[in-house]
C-alpha cells in the first residue's frame, strides 16, 4: 500500500511545540487515501460489547471484497461461516454451519437469531462504516477531538480521539415508519445504546412510531480509534458512555489485496474449508 510523503511528514514529524499532537484533517486524508487503494482484505477480529448486564467476547477471522461488497466470516470459537453477498440479498446472511445445527441457514442480518443484541452486524463489517461514524462526529463537533502519534504493544499508531463532559440523554419522540437503527442513524449515535437505555424496546428492527425514548446526545462519552501509521486501518476501536467502556474491537493480522479464488464468496466454496 502506498503511503503519501506529504501527509505522512505532517503526521509523523515532530513539531518545536508538540511531538505526539498530529493535524485531524490530515489524518483523516491520510486514512481515507490509505483505504482507497483496497480491493479486498483479511483480518482477525476481537470483540468486547456489553450486551446489558452481561458481557461478550467473541473472535472472527473476516474476508472483505470492497467492490462489490461481500464479506465472509469464520467464527473462531465453533468454525462457522457467516457469507453476505447483497447482490443475492440486502438482508439475509447464510450461516454455514461446521456443526451442530447440521445445515445452512439463511438468516436476517438484524433478526433476533442472527444479530441479537450484538451491536454490529455483518454488513458493518470493513472500516467504511466506523470510518462514517468518526468523520461525522469530527464534522460536527471538531473542537472534541485530538489525533496523536502513539506506540502502542510496540507498534506505531494513530490515535483519533474525541471526549465529551456534555454526553447526556435527551427526549426523542418515534416518528412513523422509524426503527431503532434508523433513528440511530439519522442522529449518528449507537443503535445499542437506545436499546439499552429503553426498557421498552427490545430489537434494532423495532417499529417505533410514536414511541417516546431516551437517546444519547453523542455516539459516546469517548470514542477513540487507532490506526496504524504505516497502512492507516483501524488497530482498535474503544467506546465509552457514562457507564464506562460499552464495546472494544482488536484488530490483527491484516493482509491486503489478496488474490482470491473466483468462488470464495459463495456457500459451496466456504463449506469445503476446515
Amino acid at each position: 500500500m502506498r503511503i503519501s510523503v506529504l501527509i505522512a511528514s505532517v503526521l509523523f514529524g515532530f513539531t518545536a511545540f508538540s511531538q505526539d499532537v498530529v493535524d485531524c484533517e490530515k489524518t483523516f486524508e491520510f486514512i481515507y487515501s490509505q483505504w482507497a487503494d483496497v480491493d479486498n482484505m483479511q483480518y482477525h477480529s476481537k470483540k468486547f460489547e456489553r450486551h446489558l448486564s452481561e458481557e461478550n467476547r467473541a473472535e472472527f477471522d473476516f474476508t472483505i471484497q470492497r467492490s462489490p461488497y461481500k464479506v465472509a466470516g469464520r467464527m473462531a470459537d465453533k468454525g462457522h461461516y457467516i457469507l453476505f453477498d447483497p447482490a443475492v440479498s440486502e438482508d439475509q446472511a447464510m450461516y454455514i454451519s461446521n456443526g451442530f445445527p447440521y445445515t445452512n441457514l439463511s438468516l436476517d442480518i438484524h433478526g433476533k437469531l442472527f444479530r441479537g443484541l450484538n451491536h454490529y452486524t455483518i454488513n458493518d463489517a470493513g472500516a467504511e462504516f466506523i470510518y462514517g461514524i468518526i468523520r461525522r462526529e469530527y464534522e460536527r463537533l471538531p473542537e472534541n477531538f485530538q489525533c496523536k502519534k502513539v506506540v502502542r504493544n510496540g507498534n506505531e499508531e494513530i490515535l483519533i480521539r474525541a471526549e465529551t463532559d456534555d454526553f447526556h440523554w435527551k427526549d426523542y419522540a418515534g416518528e412513523k415508519g422509524e426503527t431503532v437503527l434508523s433513528i440511530a442513524s439519522k442522529l449518528s449515535v449507537s443503535a445499542y445504546l437506545i436499546i439499552e437505555k429503553n426498557s421498552h424496546i427490545n430489537e434494532y428492527t423495532q417499529d417505533c412510531s410514536g414511541l417516546s425514548m431516551k437517546v444519547p446526545s453523542h455516539y459516546g462519552r469517548v470514542v477513540e480509534l487507532y490506526v496504524d501509521a504505516d497502512h492507516g486501518l483501524p488497530m482498535r476501536i474503544a467506546n465509552y458512555d457514562d457507564k464506562g467502556l460499552f464495546e472494544s474491537f482488536d484488530y490483527t493480522n491484516y493482509r491486503f489485496n489478496v488474490e482470491l479464488d473466483p468462488s470464495y464468496f459463495t456457500v459451496d466454496f466456504l463449506d469445503k474449508l476446515d
